[in-house]
């Protein structure tokens, strides 16, 4: 369950949409007559105009259950859902003007809720962060009657990544050692291993063609870290600083294809992105002979 709310100016236009038959059926309502939204917003409007500083003096607020929750609650647990989220954030149902309308015309049903935020006395109910009053509300109500939260969700999601990264991180951590046991030569062959142990290394280049980092993807469970993510002592421009590649052009397109074709073009820690940027040049200039022989031909019959 999930629940939202705001102080707004109102208007025939909320009440217009939220009270509307075709869209479902009235729940609960007090201190608020009349047949049409119409009427409704007019009575309202007599205690608002009893206070015209207040600008927004209306609060409208939704609660949505989860669509199983909706689908086991009778109109009494939606009564009681809306009695206690009213007290929750601090509007008495027995005095306040609200009427509580049942939507159904999606997949599950949810409440719409319009109160009036000046009460009898001309004063206007304290609205401070009533959006998050309203999480929270809605979150212990959820916990109160064992129905799902979308906070708990959320912080159960949350929990499940940091142990996902957690077991990534171990992994590559160990995949490393394991590697550098091996003595690798250079880092191509460094990557080479870290690949055969399902761990995908990712060197970072900047504008100016310098390695700036590395990232390290374990790809059972996707999970992309950077090094420092995985251990501040992973530096792996120290153990590979003196080596060096001497790959060919074809090595370098391998830059364009996926990782495991690709060995990294390096001198001392630098790509050598001008032979890439010559193939690129190559690539967009192949082809346009005859277009920018039309140019100059559009031009000259123009001077003409």
């Amino acid at each position: 369950m999930i629940a939202k709310a705001k102080s707004c100016v109102g208007g025939t236009a909320l009440f217009n949409y939220v009270i509307d038959d075709k869209k479902g059926y009235e729940l609960l309502r007090n201190n608020l007559s009349g047949d049409t939204p119409k009427d409704m917003f007019q009575t309202m409007q007599i205690l608002q105009n009893q206070n015209s500083r207040c600008k927004n003096n209306t609060i409208s607020a939704v609660i949505s259950p989860t669509i199983v929750d909706s689908q086991k609650m009778s109109d009494r647990d939606l009564r009681a859902l809306a009695v206690e989220f009213l007290l929750g954030l601090q509007i008495d149902p027995t005095k306040a003007q609200f009427i509580a309308f049942v939507h159904t015309e999606k997949e599950h049903k949810h409440i719409h809720i319009i109160a009036n935020r000046i009460d009898e006395n001309g004063k206007a109910l304290k609205d401070n962060y009533i959006g998050f009053e309203a999480q929270r509300v809605a979150h212990e109500i959820a916990l109160k009657y064992g129905w799902t939260s979308i906070r708990q969700e959320n912080e159960n999601k949350k929990q499940r990544a940091n142990n996902t990264n957690l077991i990534a991180k171990n992994t590559i951590k160990t995949a490393h050692r394991e590697v550098l046991r091996q003595e690798p030569k250079d880092l191509q062959q460094y990557i080479r291993l870290m690949l055969e142990k399902d761990i995908e290394v990712k060197p970072t280049i900047n504008k100016q063609g310098n390695i700036q980092g590395y990232r390290f993807i374990h790809l059972p469970t996707n999970t992309n870290l950077k090094a420092s993510e995985v251990d501040r002592n992973m530096k792996l421009n120290d153990l590979f600083k003196n080596t060096a590649s001497t790959e060919s052009k074809n090595e370098v397109e391998k830059l364009l294809t996926k990782q495991e074709a690709i060995e990294p073009q390096m001198q001392n820690w630098k790509t050598d992105v001008s032979v890439l940027f010559s193939l690129l040049s190559a690539f967009q200039l192949s082809g346009n002979d005859e277009d920018d022989e039309q140019k100059k031909r559009k031009r000259r019959a123009l001077k003409r």
